[in-house]
Formats: C-alpha cells, sequence, structure tokens
C-alpha cells in the first residue's frame, strides 16, 4: 500500500535536503529548454513579418505574419522543448530511484534509452488521445440517443474517472524505461492494480501544496510590484521579469517532487509484492 503522508514527506524533505544535487540533474534540460526558448525568439525576431491592423475599438495592433522560417524556428523549439522533458525524465528518475547523476552538471543521455522513453512517451500519449476521443464519442452519443442531460454528465463522468485510472495505472512506466526495468507498461499495471486512488491522492496533495506556493509567491511579487509602482511606474514593471524564474521554479519543484514521490511509491509496492 501506498502511504501518501509520509511519501509526500519524504518527497519534499528529499528536494530540500538534496536541492543542489537536484539543480545539477535538471542542468541540461534547463539548457535544452532555454535553447528551444531562444530559437523561437530569435525566429519571431528575424523571421517575423508583421502589419497593423485596427481593432473595433480603433486601436492598432502588431499581429505576426507566417512563414516557413518562422515555422521552422518554431518547430526546433517545440523539438528541443520536448527532448528536455524526456532528458529530465531519464535523469530525475534515475537520481530519485537510483541516486545516480547528482554529482555532475552535464548528464545528457543520448543512447538507446532516450530513444526507448520517446517511444513510451508517445505511446501513453496516444494511448490517451485515442482514449478520450472515444470517451467524448460515447458521451455525445449518449445524449443523441437518450437525450437526457442528468445522464449524460453522469456518463462523462464516469469516463472521466477511468480515464484518469488508466492513466495512473500506467504512471509507473517511464520510471522503468528510465531505470531499464523490463517490461515497464505490464509491470506498472500489475503493480498499480488496487493503488490508483492512493496515487491520486498522492498527486493531488504535491499539486495542491505546489499550486499554494505558485498563489503565495505570485501575491508577494505582485504586491512587491504594486508598492514600487507607487514610488515609480517604471520601477514598479520591473516586476514582472520576476516572474519567469519564479514560474520556472514552481515548475522545477513540482517535477521534482513527482518524480521523488513515484520513485518512492514504487520501492513501497516492490516491498510489499
Amino acid at each position: 500500500m501506498i502511504a501518501v503522508v509520509n511519501t509526500f514527506e519524504e518527497s519534499w524533505k528529499d528536494f530540500r535536503e538534496h536541492l543542489s544535487q537536484w539543480i545539477k540533474v535538471a542542468f541540461v534540460p534547463f539548457v535544452l529548454w532555454l535553447i528551444g526558448l531562444v530559437f523561437m525568439e530569435m525566429g519571431s525576431y528575424l523571421f517575423g513579418e508583421f502589419k497593423f491592423t485596427i481593432t473595433p475599438e480603433s486601436v492598432l495592433q502588431n499581429e505576426a505574419e507566417g512563414s516557413l522560417v518562422l515555422d521552422l524556428y518554431t518547430v526546433i523549439h517545440y523539438v528541443l522543448e520536448t527532448l528536455a522533458g524526456l532528458v529530465l525524465n531519464i535523469n530525475g528518475y534515475r537520481y530519485a530511484a537510483l541516486g545516480e547523476g547528482g554529482d555532475k552538471w552535464w548528464t545528457f543521455p543520448l543512447n538507446k534509452r532516450l530513444l526507448k522513453i520517446f517511444l513510451y512517451y508517445l505511446f501513453i500519449f496516444v494511448l490517451y488521445i485515442v482514449c478520450a476521443v472515444i470517451a467524448t464519442g460515447i458521451t455525445a452519443g449518449s445524449y443523441v440517443l437518450v437525450e437526457n442531460i442528468f445522464l449524460t454528465v453522469l456518463l462523462a463522468i464516469l469516463l472521466a474517472v477511468g480515464l484518469v485510472g488508466l492513466m495512473t495505472r500506467l504512471s509507473l512506466t517511464l520510471l522503468y524505461v528510465a531505470v531499464d526495468q523490463k517490461e515497464p507498461l505490464r509491470t506498472s499495471w500489475h503493480l498499480m492494480k488496487g493503488n490508483v486512488l492512493k496515487l491520486f491522492k498522492l498527486f493531488f496533495l504535491i499539486s495542491f501544496v505546489v499550486l499554494g506556493i505558485a498563489i503565495l509567491g505570485s501575491a508577494i511579487i505582485g504586491g512587491v510590484g504594486w508598492i514600487l509602482s507607487l514610488v515609480n511606474e517604471k520601477l514598479g514593471s520591473i516586476i514582472f521579469f520576476l516572474f519567469v524564474p519564479f514560474g520556472f521554479f514552481i515548475w522545477f519543484v513540482s517535477e521534482v517532487l513527482m518524480m521523488k514521490a513515484i520513485a518512492l511509491v514504487n520501492k513501497q509496492l516492490m516491498e510489499n509484492k
């Protein structure tokens, strides 16, 4: 069984006590993400063609027109962003489960493991989309047949719960791919049997705490900006540049807590198997 509160507390403790190691683990993904962002912004600046339009309120606005070169830069951005996520999953799960890689700044897994985790990620993503489309079709079809909004909403809720349950039972898959566990999908499906609700509660607890940190931090930054704007309007606007690194920090905390929690859940389930 999954110890929800203890797992969350241990994940948070690991984040605080090993922050420097986690920063090293996430360094390569951050660099990839940053390069991708630079590509997109550089493409918009160098190759974006602009035109002026007038809104119904008679306000002039800039709108970027499309261009093939700009589209290419955008594609590069999304490729690097996806690659950053895959590398983070490999580095993060291997550190969370095996304690590997926390002592090096540059860990780029350019190997079969990277290709494998991409294929599994793609499979899970496609599976989710297909199931969501089927569920939407069933819901819409039921309304056409019975024309009862209450039954349609009830069916939609049941299908949504089933979809969440399906994805939760596969939630250990990427961990197993990262640590070279055989049959990642089957192993995750088997171990998560009877533990879906517990893991969902754990994910909800992590998300709730991270959301609380995000709201509190945003309120503090916004409050400081408001106070500075009373002194000088331009000075107050500077504070908005803090929202970008703060947003990245929130994402970083969320990812670390989730990966460490999944590693701890796997350890508990393996011990109780």
